[in-house]
């Protein structure tokens, strides 16, 4: 008789009676059960021992440029750790259905929310009733991308895709002309370009950019602001490729002018992807992770899953990303304040 054992790499079989006294007498040799030692060791009461499996929580729809980033970073931590980490994207309502499942999961490090900035800088500014809190409900780990919004437009519409043709036209037929969104992050720059050129556009809500970007190809809208993954569609010219967010243009698109060139500096309206646990995670597992997700930023499967996303790394550690965070939230909400969105 033999019995079965697991072991890392595979099975081993071992006489059963001597072997399960042995073990029996070295683990009460050892003092408490490795569950209780774990117990012991963490603060808060919040277990520290790293779990065999991880779940990512993403907001993103499976495909999307974000997503593979995601992906990336699952399967290069879970390589060199040793673990398994699989990906639940749960996309839509602002980001806010990836949020709350991961604030109200445990805090022992089985679940983490990889989301853009939208859930905590975005959301909490135009959703009346939030069904978390952007601080109280969780633990900021680690940075990981951060780049523009680029705005495309439909040949059909927009010709030359220049800004000077794009605001003359939008100006000669005031709300003709309608634009895609999928939560406040690509709404707001629509939002202050109307503000901004004193004109009107019409705003069409859709679940995800996946789903806006048909339709813009298709010219039922005819503008999208979103990230530099549909610019392979402006290469081969089903779309126009305007300008970008921020203040600098992309060391990824270049030749993009920035809004702020062209008289719109109020247009610096970049996105970036974080890391959280949920509150109370003891700080042993808070920088295990953050350590874990910055050198698989150093990977170069990630840096590729970024440049084709359209981002640059951003690798802030937890304490660093919890005060660009509430810098952030501030800057959005006077940003969301001055173009005149109410919270809904």
């Amino acid at each position: 008789m033999a019995a079965l054992n697991r072991v890392q790499g595979g099975v081993c079989l071992r006489p059963a009676r001597r072997r399960l006294l042995v073990a029996t007498a070295a683990l009460m040799a050892a003092g408490p059960w490795p569950r209780a030692r774990a117990q012991s060791s963490a603060q808060g009461g919040v277990l520290a021992a790293t779990p065999q499996t991880i779940t990512f929580i993403a907001p993103f729809s499976a495909g999307s440029g974000p997503d593979a980033v995601v992906r990336a970073l699952a399967r290069e931590l879970g390589a060199a750790a040793g673990l398994t980490v699989i990906v639940d994207n749960r996309p839509g309502a602002g980001s806010v259905l990836a949020a709350q499942a991961v604030a109200r999961a445990a805090p022992d490090g089985a679940t983490v929310l990889i989301t853009g900035n939208v859930a905590f800088t975005g959301s909490p500014h135009v959703m009346k009733r939030l069904p978390y809190d952007p601080v109280a409900d969780f633990t900021p780990v680690a940075g990981i991308a951060r780049g523009p919004m680029v705005l495309y437009v439909h040949p059909g519409a927009f010709p030359s895709g220049g800004v000077a043709e794009l605001l003359t036209r939008l100006k000669r037929e005031p709300g003709r002309y309608s634009y895609g969104y999928t939560s406040i992050t690509s709404r707001l720059p629509a939002e202050v370009l109307q503000q901004a050129a004193g004109v009107k556009l019409v705003g069409v809500p859709y679940r995800s950019g996946a789903a806006a970007l048909p339709d813009l190809l298709s010219g039922q809208i005819q503008l999208l602001f979103t990230d530099l993954s549909a610019a392979p569609h402006a290469a081969a010219g089903r779309l126009h490729a305007v300008a970008v967010t921020e203040l600098e243009r992309s060391p990824l698109a270049p030749e993009l002018p920035t809004f702020a060139e062209v008289g719109m500096p109020q247009m610096d309206i970049g996105f970036w992807l974080a890391a959280y646990l949920p509150a109370r995670a003891a700080p042993g597992l808070v920088t295990r992770l953050q350590d874990q997700l910055l050198q698989a930023l150093r990977s170069q499967r990630v840096q590729l899953a970024q440049q084709r996303f359209g981002t640059t790394a951003f690798p802030l550690p937890a304490s660093a990303l919890a005060r660009h965070q509430a810098a952030e939230f501030a800057r959005w909400g006077r940003i969301v304040r001055a173009a005149g969105i109410e919270a809904e």
